[in-house]
């Protein structure tokens, strides 16, 4: 029967993609796993481009055709990122599986910290130390609140406090903040400083010299050129003695920088060796054909969340996000902001570090048991996604990688078309937690643009950008 079944799957995708390259000879070479050769098994090289003639995107009986393209260009951008990476960043070993205690490949990219400095004294310095030392370091929100530029640095308040796309924060089951980070590929990293990006002035000097408008370098196969990337990524914090199995998870020990404005002593708070699993990735990818809006890849950990009500009664299933026995609790419900907090989200000094934001489900007000976050997924991951979802886990059985999956691909429709995204609504459950109904990276980020000196430059820009454009508007020299 399952062998049947892998049959079944495998046979609908090479129809899928057979339908959409128009040249099935073509897409053979392509290759589902590896862009660059005719390996059967996923391999170290970033794709340069989505191998598909766009359309107009979605076409009702045809939208089955018109997405595995874009799945799996994201799947072999993914395993690339994180192949085993020698202390330069480049990819080693034959295999994913290969050196599973190695940085991965984008951990090596850049952080927004290195590049546009950070207005904690020392901030920077700590994040190298920890670098140097094997160790993630995390200091920062996922995506608000948005931050702003004080001259070539970061503001502090509006960076720190662990908190998600509409500015509140996630807690795991073990009553944990999750935690965040963004890279920029080498790429992008050059592009903003040779034209002085770190700055509202640089943005609007370059704007002004393209036309009020700016675009991030884009991908090109000729030259087989890569790109710019971001990436973001989520983690939390791994407690074996509470149950969490870390063989389930792609690992890292970890340093947490924490600033006395949002701890409860209001000390600086720097917790060492602390092991962390990774749960979400977003990648933002800039390519020849996709260079309108980008192409948005987000993954998530298949332990997260369960896809729907029923799923997390059957299931036995220990979720990071989600707990059996929070009867009644509403889920994706916000955390609420204790008074004295000044709407700051504030971490104990010892865990579980975000026990007052804790909740008890309604109607159990004598059960002093408290759960985190009751996470589900809104909008159910689309079929053929997960059809290529199945077809990747498959390769990888036997890693951790077989424990991620594709949530989904954003991509809009090019020039010369009617301009439509696809799909139109995407949010991970570990970063857009609270608006997944309406949660859209391209419709989030592609209205961003920057006023200064009375003049609007349309950026066009990625995440690292659009984020702080948006609110550092009117600004004046």
């Amino acid at each position: 029967m399952k062998k049947f079944i892998a049959i079944f799957v495998i046979a609908g995708v090479i129809f899928a993609c057979n339908e959409i390259s128009k040249k099935p000879a073509k897409f053979a070479i392509y290759n589902t796993f590896c862009s660059s050769s005719s390996s059967d098994g996923p391999c170290s090289v970033i794709p340069i481009d989505v191998v598909e003639n766009l359309g107009v995107g979605y076409e009702s009986s045809l939208d089955s055709v018109k997405q595995p393209p874009f799945d799996v260009f994201s799947w072999q951008t993914f395993i690339a990122l994180n192949w085993p990476a020698d202390t330069a960043g480049n990819p080693k070993d034959n295999s994913i599986s290969d050196s599973p205690n190695a940085p991965r490949v984008w951990e090596h990219y850049q952080d927004p910290a290195e590049i546009f400095g950070h207005s904690t004294p020392g901030l920077t310095l700590r994040l190298g130390v920890a670098k140097n030392g094997g160790q993630k370091f995390f200091y920062m929100d996922s995506k608000a609140p948005h931050p702003l530029l004080s001259g070539s640095s970061f503001d502090l308040d509006t960076l720190n406090g662990f908190k998600e796309a509409d500015g509140h924060p996630l807690i795991d089951r073990n009553l944990n903040f999750v935690l965040y980070e963004i890279k920029m590929n080498p790429i992008e990293t050059k592009f903003t400083i040779n034209n002085k990006l770190t700055t509202v002035k640089g943005i609007y000097d370059l704007g002004i010299k393209n036309g009020n408008a700016i675009s991030l370098p884009e991908s090109d196969s000729a030259t087989k050129k890569l790109g710019s990337m971001e990436i973001k990524a989520s983690w939390r914090i791994l407690i074996p003695a509470n149950g969490d199995d870390t063989n389930r998870y792609y690992c890292r020990n970890a340093t947490i920088f924490i600033d006395s404005a949002h701890t409860r002593n209001g000390k600086n708070l720097i917790l060492t060796n602390v092991k962390v699993g990774l749960v979400g990735m977003h990648i933002i990818r800039k390519t020849a054909k996709l260079k309108l809006s980008e192409t948005w890849s987000t993954f998530e950990h298949i332990d997260n969340t369960p896809d729907n009500p029923q799923e997390a009664q059957q299931s036995n299933k220990r979720w990071s996000f989600y707990n059996q026995e929070c009867l009644n609790c509403v889920p994706n419900a916000i955390p609420h902001t204790l008074k004295g907090d000044h709407d700051k989200y504030i971490w104990e000094v010892t865990p579980p570090y975000a026990i007052k934001y804790a909740v008890q489900a309604p109607g159990q007000s004598l059960n002093l048991v408290f759960f985190g976050t009751q996470a589900l997924r809104m909008y159910p991951i689309y079929k053929y996604t997960e059809m290529i979802n199945q077809l990747w886990q498959a390769k990888l059985k036997g890693s951790v990688w077989a424990n991620y999956r594709l949530v989904g691909t954003q991509w809009q429709t090019g020039e010369g078309h009617p301009q439509q995204i696809v799909p139109n609504f995407l949010g991970n459950t570990t970063l857009e937690t609270y608006i997944q109904h309406n949660a859209s990276c391209i419709s989030c980020h592609s209205a961003a643009s920057i006023k200064y000196n009375k003049t609007t430059i349309h950026t066009n820009l990625s995440y690292i950008f659009q984020t702080y454009a948006r609110r550092d508007t009117d600004k004046k020299k």
